[in-house]
């Protein structure tokens, strides 16, 4: 049950991401979100260009932001990768997989270097039993109804959080934006949407996995948890408010005649 929890606030994560930098991508031009984004911009594609390599493909063009004129359906200031795998389906769940894990793995380095302060004020401060995410999935009407509870609290701390003094500093400052970028790009957000579901459900299985052959992985797990429970919450904090200022603005604009 442990195990398949990680797996559903995986996949919750790279939905959020994918749905935020998609909101995003409607309210401002592309070119600008993948300039905001360019820390989680560089792991993200590095890490998927490695990975097509690995599986025998080849990388024909690669640009992090392509302000040419756009041709067809890609819009201008989108990353332009001409990249493909060796392995045709399996290459790119190959690929998006480790795209995966080295958007994690600069996380964790930003955390260690950066970011403990933060993590701990969210997450050790509020008592991951009162303020973080379930380690169980609901299994009942009322499990269901207090995990969603959970979720209103752990936004609540999220702002606290981010008005506290472990933020107000400027390494705090620093692993709040790289965590975001890198957050929002742990999903290869311009790739297959199946490949990296199909790559989050080989990192879980592999996790559960090795946690039945080497118990010493549950406490890794547990250790994670608190990033984990992190990330999730500056997601669902950056999704409600894009989500209400898409809702301002549309407001504003019905309320002055124009087309929302």
């Amino acid at each position: 049950m442990f195990y398949a929890a990680f797996a559903f606030w995986l996949v919750m994560v790279l939905f959020a991401g994918v749905g935020i930098y998609r909101l995003w991508k409607a309210m401002v031009k592309p070119a600008w979100v993948n300039w905001a984004l360019l820390p989680g911009t560089i792991v993200s594609e590095m890490g998927y260009i490695f990975g097509c390599l690995i599986t025998g493909g080849e990388v024909r063009r690669a640009k992090l932001i392509d302000s040419a004129k756009p041709k067809g359906k890609q819009p201008a200031g989108e990353t332009a990768t001409d990249a493909s795998s060796g392995l045709k389906a399996l290459g790119a769940v190959v690929a998006s997989l480790i795209s995966m894990v080295a958007c994690f793995a600069a996380v964790v380095a930003a955390l260690e270097l950066l970011g403990t302060d933060v993590v701990k004020a969210l997450t050790v401060n509020a008592g991951l039993l009162r303020g973080g995410l379930p380690q169980e999935l609901p299994l009942t009407w009322n499990a269901l109804w207090a995990m969603i509870d959970g979720q209103v609290l752990l936004l609540r701390r999220m702002c606290e959080t981010l008005a506290s003094s472990a933020v107000l500093s400027w390494r705090g400052v620093l692993f709040v934006y790289l965590a975001a970028c890198l957050s929002i790009r742990l999903s290869p957000v311009t790739r297959p949407m199946r490949a990296t579901l199909a790559a989050a459900v080989i990192i879980s299985a592999l996790i559960a996995l090795l946690g039945v052959i080497w118990r010493r992985v549950d406490g890794l797990v547990d250790d994670a948890w608190p990033l984990l429970t992190y990330i999730w919450a500056s997601l669902l904090f950056l999704l409600v408010v894009t989500l209400l200022a898409r809702g301002i603005v549309a407001l504003v604009r019905i309320l002055a005649g124009k087309k929302a």
